[in-house]
C-alpha cells in the first residue's frame, strides 16, 4: 500500500511490502529496510533502519503524526492511498468553521498569525512548547483566522482551543 507524507511542505510517498521475512519501505529511487519493535505501552518504538538503530515516540492524532527521534520533534501528515482517494471524492478540503486545539499539554511559546490573517495549508499557527520540545501546530487547510484564544506565555491544556478559524 502506499502512504503518502508531508514534512514542510515536501510532500514523499512510501511503499512498504514483505519480502524474504523483511519489511522494506521504498520512496522514490531508494528502498530502506526496516525493523520496527513496539517498546512499553505503544507510543514508543525501537526502529532499525538499513541496520541504524533509532528510538522513536510517536503520537498519532489522525492523519497528523507526531514523531520524536534524536531528540527533535516532527509533525508529519500521513495518509494512504485509500484515504486519499476518500477524500478526493468528498471534496477533500475542510470548510466552514474549525479550531486549532492543542494536542498536548504545554506552553503557548509563539502565535504566528492574529484575528483576521489568511493562512495557506501546512502553515505553521501555533508554536506548542510540551516536554522542552516545541512543536509546531500547522493548518490542516488554508483558511482565515477568526479569533485568536491563547498568548504566548500561556499554559494549556491537551484539546485546549487555541484559535477558531475559518
Amino acid at each position: 500500500m502506499k502512504y503518502f507524507t508531508k514534512l514542510d511542505g515536501e510532500e514523499r510517498v512510501f511503499e512498504f511490502e514483505r519480502r524474504a521475512g523483511k519489511l522494506l519501505a521504498r520512496s522514490g529511487d531508494r528502498t530502506y529496510e526496516l525493523n520496527l519493535s513496539l517498546v512499553g505501552d505503544g507510543s514508543a518504538f525501537s526502529l532499525l533502519v538499513d541496520g541504524r538503530s533509532y528510538d522513536v515516540a510517536a503520537d498519532v492524532q489522525r492523519e497528523h503524526v507526531t514523531l520524536q527521534i534524536v531528540g527533535e520533534r516532527f509533525v508529519v501528515h500521513c495518509e494512504n492511498e485509500r484515504e486519499r482517494a476518500a477524500q478526493a471524492v468528498a471534496g477533500a478540503k475542510v470548510v466552514g468553521k474549525r479550531e486549532l486545539r492543542a494536542s498536548m499539554p504545554g506552553i503557548v511559546v509563539d502565535v504566528k498569525v492574529k484575528c483576521g490573517d489568511l493562512f495557506e495549508e501546512g502553515q505553521t499557527l501555533v508554536v506548542l512548547e510540551a516536554m522542552k520540545m516545541q512543536n509546531p501546530l500547522p493548518a490542516e487547510a488554508s483558511g482565515k483566522v477568526a479569533r485568536v484564544l491563547c498568548k504566548a506565555g500561556e499554559a494549556v491544556a491537551a484539546g485546549a482551543v487555541l484559535l477558531e478559524l475559518e
